[in-house]
């Protein structure tokens, strides 16, 4: 329980002091925007917060004794906000809920709590997510995540491995969970999010079952997908009463709620996406490659795609045909390209409308993208795809409305700049054309007063501070200027004075009453021409998810014709069968180097567990990762890179690739390598595709190949489930398993040997390999010539060594040679030119070389 605020002594109480000790009692935990005026203000210990991580200055406000006081511009905020968000803090914003009229304290209120799972810039890609998990038992969790940009909820119950890909998935979102001691199941993969406690009567599924039935209007939950006394039901209503309470109820976007099903995706834990670089590394990603995406909506829908390939045969097959029907009419995917690019992300302007975060851009981005739609129709028509898109005229009342209503690029705040267009309504004219006659009478005005006092450089002005004023420089107040009786001074500068007159002070007034009423109509009126669209919320919910996919359709059809992908088929066997495969990345990246394709060939009921051996830099692993991002990608439903492609569905791939070490968390890289092995071996199924690279390689040799060794004895059957592998070794004793086991085959990466060297042909071939070739490798890489000499000396008498436990070779007495001294003098000699040199200058570098020689090889 956090301590209520007072107060410090000695600070003064003033009625709005008193405002702001209420709000900062109702969020302590919050850093409190505390609006006034222009700017929102913070104070005390929050103002010194604000100072130290927005790099703002820190000053004092005196009342009695100095408060530590920090502000913000209110229409900058946002950037600030972020600042305060990413670091994970809480922001309450306090606004002010009346107009200043110098007679009354301004009526304040918190509208909003800001925080890093809720909240929702104006720019995308720093989204807020809400994720919710509680134990249920030995066995089961129920876990649930919460979109606010999208208002897509959904919750579901699973077993222990699936909780932590769930989690790792969504890492660094905001965590809710009930109050007591953290699992220790799970407190490893929230330590690094935000967390929030909340009473355990929270997560009741009874109770959370009431309430979204009350909430939604509804007799049961059964219509999506939830059987009465649901245990994920209380996550998922813990997740949109926490969003419901930090936005005071502005949560109306949420309007239903879709159960977590693992059986609907291929599973992809954290460590597979990460190796597979399906979104992030060294380079470009398996996403950089896909996405031609022209909105916002598309990109954020190709990463779940991507996160969350397909199971369902009929759903994969109904992306394809979609791909197909745009390939097969180019003139129409051409045009559907040119005309999303002018829809907007009209799913986070609605979030962010229902949310109190929006302006009126969020308004103008509905209204472009309905502006944007009948081209979109008109090519979906003509591909005969009418059917991906609601109906037009589902809109054209509310799209009629913004294009009239609403300025081509409307200010972003109320009351400081235009928003509603001139013609949309009379009164708003009205006040308006007042306003712009108004600034012509000034002009009148000024000239009359130059006439009447014979000062050709008087001029008008205006002050927040003085209002309107007549100005008469110093040099023109001459002896004999008598100035009218109705002058009043207002204000003496230095080198000028400053009046007003009662037709002056009239004008004035009738000024500030136009620029009210103009602000108070307009918002007016913007505020009718927000609730006519959220009346709309569902149907234009359901556009922005079709323009999203269809955004993704046609980026991955764009993807597909300009690189030659084919159209996979489907078994029901499980088989693998691809012809030609490519590796779309490294293919893409690489434009002027051919890509070598491979095929892949995997049988249920025969050969399924690939030993695939050859040198490094041969392409062992770009096979391997070849492989499983052609199935993620046929799965996602999108053609792949290849000449034919016949696939059974997996449900999972899993990958053990590359060293890493977590030493900040006490994991070495070997540790590293058995633990995700481990993994493996827990939760492999029969239809799954495992690829394991180099498995015991942070070891010593014999424990290595031991470890291996045993690994691929489970993997074939022993642990009871027979899933396809395809394994990477360098341990070529590995390759005698083909014999002994059934279902184990060899491939090797072919290598062309010639008198100068060897060649990486990078084609997988059967057969196994009977060299590492690394010596040639290091040669690649440029080691030294006599380091190479020397590798190549060893290699041949490891070779030689017999079976009865011969000693290991002693060091050479010349290794002392091998230094960078020793390879200096080499490149001295190579670089002479004996031609040039005279007899006499040739035995000087002689003993000058010998004598360098002599200090080189000295014991």
């Amino acid at each position: 329980m956090l301590k209520s605020f007072t107060l410090p002594d000695g600070v003064k109480m003033t009625p709005m002091l008193e405002q702001f000790v209420r709000w900062k009692n109702e969020y302590p935990e919050a850093l409190l925007f505390f609006r006034m005026g222009d700017f929102y203000e913070l104070f005390f210990d929050d103002a010194k917060v604000a100072s130290e991580v927005l790099d703002i200055a820190l000053t004092a406000r005196d009342q009695g004794k100095k408060i530590p006081m920090a502000g913000i511009p209110h229409h900058a905020s946002e950037s600030y906000l972020g600042k305060l968000i990413k670091k994970g803090y809480h922001v309450a914003i306090c606004e002010q809920m009346t107009e200043p009229n110098g007679r009354s304290l301004v009526d304040r209120q918190v509208i909003r709590l800001v925080t890093p799972g809720t909240y929702l810039p104006e720019e995308a890609g720093n989204d807020g997510r809400l994720v919710a998990v509680r134990k249920l038992d030995r066995y089961r969790w129920a876990v649930g995540s919460l979109e606010p940009g999208t208002g897509f909820l959904e919750a579901g119950a699973m077993p222990l491995d699936e909780v932590r890909a769930f989690l790792s998935a969504y890492s660094g979102s905001e965590i809710l969970r009930p109050k007591g001691k953290i699992p220790e199941e799970i407190a490893s993969l929230i330590e690094s999010s935000p967390v929030v406690e909340l009473p355990v009567e929270d997560f009741d599924p009874a109770g959370g079952a009431r309430w979204l039935q009350h909430r939604w209007g509804l007799a049961s939950l059964q219509g999506f997908g939830f059987q009465d006394g649901a245990p994920e039901i209380g996550v998922a209503a813990a997740l949109l009463r926490y969003l419901e309470e930090t936005q005071f109820g502005a949560a109306r976007h949420v309007s239903g709620i879709a159960p977590v099903l693992s059986s609907r995706y291929l599973h992809l834990d954290v460590t597979t996406q990460r190796n597979l670089e399906l979104f992030d590394g060294d380079g470009p990603s398996l996403y950089d490659i896909l996405n031609r995406c022209k909105t916002a909506c598309g990109r954020r829908r190709l990463r779940e795609w991507i996160t969350r390939p397909l199971m369902d045969p009929g759903e994969i097959s109904r992306r394809l045909d979609v791909q197909e029907t745009l390939l097969n009419f180019s003139d129409e995917l051409n045009d559907l390209q040119k005309g999303l690019v002018h829809c907007k992300d009209i799913e986070r302007s609605l979030a962010r409308l229902h949310m109190r975060s929006g302006n009126p851009r969020d308004l103008a981005a509905i209204r472009d993208t309905l502006s944007a739609l009948p081209s979109i129709e008109i090519a979906l028509k003509g591909a005969g795809l009418s059917h991906l898109l609601p109906c037009s005229d589902d809109f054209r009342d509310v799209s009629d409305l913004l294009a009239r209503g609403i300025e081509d690029s409307p200010s972003r705040v109320l009351g400081n700049g235009k928003i509603v267009r001139d013609g949309f309504d009379d009164k708003l004219d009205e006040w308006r054309g007042f306003a712009e006659r108004g600034q012509e009478w000034l002009n009148d005005f000024t000239q009359r007063e130059r006439d009447r006092l014979s000062i050709p450089r008087l001029k008008t002005g205006y002050s927040r501070v003085f209002g309107y004023y007549l100005e008469i420089g110093k040099g023109s107040m001459r002896d004999d200027l008598e100035l009218p009786e109705d002058y009043r001074r207002r204000q003496t500068l230095v080198s000028a004075e400053r009046y007003t007159t009662s037709e002056l002070r009239d004008f004035e007034e009738r000024m500030s009453r136009s620029e009210e009423e103009v602000r108070k109509r307009e918002t007016e009126l913007y505020g009718m021409l927000l609730e006519k669209t959220l009346e709309k919320t569902e149907k234009l919910q359901s556009l922005g998810r079709a323009l999203g996919n269809l955004d993704v359709l046609v980026s991955l059809a764009e993807v597909s014709r300009e690189r030659g992908y084919i159209r996979p088929d489907f078994n029901d066997g499980g088989d693998i069968s691809i012809r030609g495969g490519r590796h779309p990345v490294v293919e893409a990246v690489q434009k002027e180097i051919p890509f070598v394709p491979n095929d892949v060939d995997m049988k249920m009921d025969g050969n399924r567990l690939a030993i695939v051996t050859g040198p490094n830099m041969a392409g062992k692993s770009t096979y391997l990762r070849m492989t499983a991002l052609l199935v993620i990608m046929a799965q996602m439903g999108t053609y792949i890179p290849a000449e034919s492609a016949e696939l059974g569905l997996c449900d999972r791939v899993f990958t053990r690739l590359g060293a890493r070490d977590e030493l900040a968390f006490g994991n070495s890289t070997f540790m590293v390598e058995m633990v995700e092995t481990a993994n493996i071996l827990h939760n492999v199924t029969d239809r799954s595709l495992v690829i394991l690279d180099e498995v015991g390689r942070g070891t010593s040799t014999y424990d290595g190949m031991s470890i291996a060794w045993a690994v691929l004895e489970y993997l074939q059957g022993a642990c009871g489930r027979c899933p396809k592998v395809l394994f990477a070794t360098h341990y070529h004793e590995l390759t005698a398993l083909e014999r002994r086991m059934p279902h184990v085959f060899n491939l090797r990466v072919e290598v062309e040997e010639r008198p100068d060297g060897v060649t990486f042909l990078h084609r997988v071939i059967p057969g196994q390999a009977d060299r590492s070739y690394g010596v040639e490798v290091a040669r690649l890489a440029g080691l030294p010539r006599v380091v190479l000499c020397r590798a190549q000396e060893l290699l041949e008498r490891f070779e030689k060594r017999s079976d009865d436990g011969a000693s290991v070779p002693e060091p050479s007495v010349q290794m002392e040679f091998f230094d960078l001294k020793g390879d200096a003098i080499i490149q001295e000699l190579a670089s002479l030119s004996p031609d040039e040199l005279t007899p006499i200058q040739a035995l000087e570098k002689v003993y000058e070389l010998h004598e360098e020689a002599r200090k080189a090889v000295k014991p």
